[in-house]
């Protein structure tokens, strides 16, 4: 029987495309490619199924449209025990899909295909989504969306984190403040902390974050992560292995440190476990196809010779 979730997820949910690369082509250059398949993905899909994978059962809050690409990616998150009762399914509309383009070495260029069925919207945050919610994780692909999902969360005593990419950012850069000031835990990458940066006017601070109590944690891929609090600074090693595909490999970090968090892990063993978690889901094609169980990550500290509480 699968527990009730405990964690939403609200953002998308997608097919994405993988095609295998020699070098990422610039303009007015041809490359020969390799179709690796479709798989699903969607930051907040990605980051459902690595919570529910690592024991944290999730509730996902999306959009679809009617085509068979959308269903497709619904039935396999489902399939993953993910709650999906509540995601939206969009009439006369093509689903929103990513061309991932992967290099030798399992980096990525994304292309997002956006339509109208990128996202959900406010309207469709009905009260049940929030049902037995302990934890919330959000993107900020649309600022309305975001902001009126961590209100919801404030006011109910939710905490929440946002996972923040570059383009968002751009999307609504005066909405950010706000949003940030309801955040209790901010995800970036070394792209993001810049961007944000620009849009804030100054760096990125926990004083940004809900009453100035918040945490930013830094994703640096190989090179491992950083965590920012008003109580100081935190380094944690990368942790480096024969990466395939790095697509998803942030938000199953989110995911990983989330959990541990809400477990009451020590700071440095969420930061270890979710550096773990995140460079397993580096070793087979797809988001969330290589997205480590448990048992696995636990597995792989113990033969790396750490240990997670």
């Amino acid at each position: 029987m699968i527990a009730a979730p405990d964690v939403l997820c609200v953002g998308d949910l997608d097919l994405d495309l993988f095609v295998s690369v020699p070098t990422i082509p610039g303009f007015d250059q041809k490359v020969g490619g390799r179709h690796l398949g479709q798989m699903p993905g969607g930051m907040s899909a990605n980051s459902a199924v690595a919570f529910t994978r690592l024991g944290r059962p999730a509730r996902l809050m999306a959009a679809i449209g009617d085509d068979a690409g959308g269903g497709e990616a619904l039935m396999k998150v489902a399939a993953e025990g993910v709650d999906v009762s509540h995601v939206v399914c969009r009439s006369g509309l093509n689903s929103f899909m990513c061309v991932v383009l992967l290099s030798p070495s399992g980096e990525k260029s994304l292309i997002r295909l956006e339509t109208d069925a990128y996202l959900p919207r406010v309207a469709d945050i009905v009260p049940a989504v929030f049902d037995g919610i302990r934890h919330i994780h959000v993107t900020y692909g649309d600022a309305d969306l975001t902001e009126h999902v961590l209100r919801q969360a404030r006011d109910r005593g939710i905490t929440a984190s946002l996972d923040l990419e570059p383009p968002d950012i751009q999307r609504a850069p005066a909405r950010l403040a706000p949003v940030l000031e309801l955040v209790d835990t901010l995800f970036v990458n070394r792209e993001a902390w810049v961007c944000a940066a620009e849009a804030l006017g100054v760096p990125l601070a926990p004083a940004m974050l809900k009453q100035g109590d918040g945490e930013i944690v830094v994703t640096m891929g190989a090179d491992g992560c950083r965590h920012i609090s008003a109580a100081g600074q935190t380094a944690a090693p990368g942790i480096v292995l024969d990466a395939i595909d790095t697509t998803g490999a942030g938000d199953c970090f989110a995911a990983a440190y989330i959990a541990a968090r809400m477990e009451g892990a020590a700071l440095p063993d969420r930061l270890r476990f979710a550096n773990a978690a995140a460079a397993l889901a580096t070793l087979a094609y797809g988001a969330q196809s290589a997205m480590p169980r448990r048992r696995d990550v636990e597995e792989f500290l113990q033969s790396e010779g750490q240990t997670h509480a």
